[in-house]
C-alpha cells in the first residue's frame, strides 16, 4: 500500500507543480490588465458579462493574447535594431584597421554582386574546351570583356568564370572568344549541383532522399 502512494505521488506531483506554475504564472501577466479589458467586454454587452466566471476568463484570454502579440513584436524590435546597430558598429571597427579594410571592402563588393537580385552574376552556362582541346568543362559566362582589356586581347569577347569541385566557389576566370563557348540548356543551380556532387546529381535530377533506418 505504501509503494502504490508514494508511486502515485511521484506521479501526479510534477504535473500538479507544473499546472499550479503556469496557472501562477498566468495569473501574474493578465491581473495587471483586467480591469480594463473587463470595463470593454462590460461596455460591449456581451453574454459572457451576465457570467463573472465566463467573464474573467474570457478577459484573462484576451489579455494573453495580447501580452503574446506584444511580446514577439518587442523581441522583433529589439532584435532588430540590436543587429543592426552591432553589425554598424563592426563596420566602422573593420573600416580603421589598415590592410583588413580593403579586404573587407572586397569581400563587401564581391557578395553584393554574387548575391544581388537585380542583376544575376552568372548569366548563363556553357561548356569550354579545357585545360585542352579534348576535355571540355562546364562554365560561367559573367559578362563582357572589360574594354581596357580588350584594347591587348581584341579577339576576346566573354568573361567566363570555370568552377572547381566540388568547392565550385574558387576557380578560374578566363577571357575567351565567343566561338570557344557551347550555349548549353542547363540552368546556373543545376549547374551548381552537378559540380558539388562531383557529378552523382546530374542536371535536372533531385538529390536523393536520406534513408533512415528503423
Amino acid at each position: 500500500m505504501k509503494k502504490y502512494f508514494f508511486t502515485g505521488l511521484i506521479t501526479l506531483l510534477p504535473i500538479a507543480l507544473t499546472l499550479l506554475i503556469i496557472r501562477y504564472l498566468f495569473d501574474l501577466f493578465t491581473d495587471p490588465f483586467m480591469r480594463p479589458i473587463e470595463h470593454i467586454l462590460t461596455h460591449l454587452n456581451l453574454n459572457a458579462t451576465q457570467h463573472q466566471i465566463l467573464l474573467v476568463l474570457l478577459s484573462r484570454l484576451i489579455v494573453l493574447i495580447l501580452l503574446v502579440l506584444f511580446i514577439l513584436g518587442l523581441g522583433y524590435l529589439a532584435q532588430k535594431f540590436f543587429v543592426q546597430s552591432l553589425v554598424r558598429l563592426t563596420q566602422a571597427i573593420l573600416l580603421k584597421i589598415p590592410f583588413v579594410k580593403t579586404i573587407y571592402r572586397l569581400t563587401k563588393d564581391i557578395t553584393k554582386a554574387v548575391f544581388s537580385q537585380e542583376n544575376k552574376t552568372f548569366k548563363s552556362t556553357v561548356l569550354m574546351p579545357f585545360p585542352n582541346e579534348n576535355s571540355h568543362v562546364l562554365a560561367f559566362i559573367t559578362g563582357n570583356v572589360p574594354p581596357d582589356l580588350k584594347v591587348y586581347i581584341p579577339n576576346a569577347d566573354l568573361s567566363v568564370f570555370v568552377p572547381t569541385a566540388p568547392h565550385p566557389i574558387s576557380g578560374y576566370l578566363l577571357l575567351v572568344p565567343k566561338d570557344r563557348v557551347i550555349p548549353v540548356d542547363v540552368s546556373v543551380e543545376d549547374t551548381f549541383k552537378y559540380l558539388i556532387s562531383c557529378g552523382v546529381i546530374l542536371p535536372g535530377e533531385k538529390p536523393p532522399a536520406a534513408h533512415h533506418e528503423t
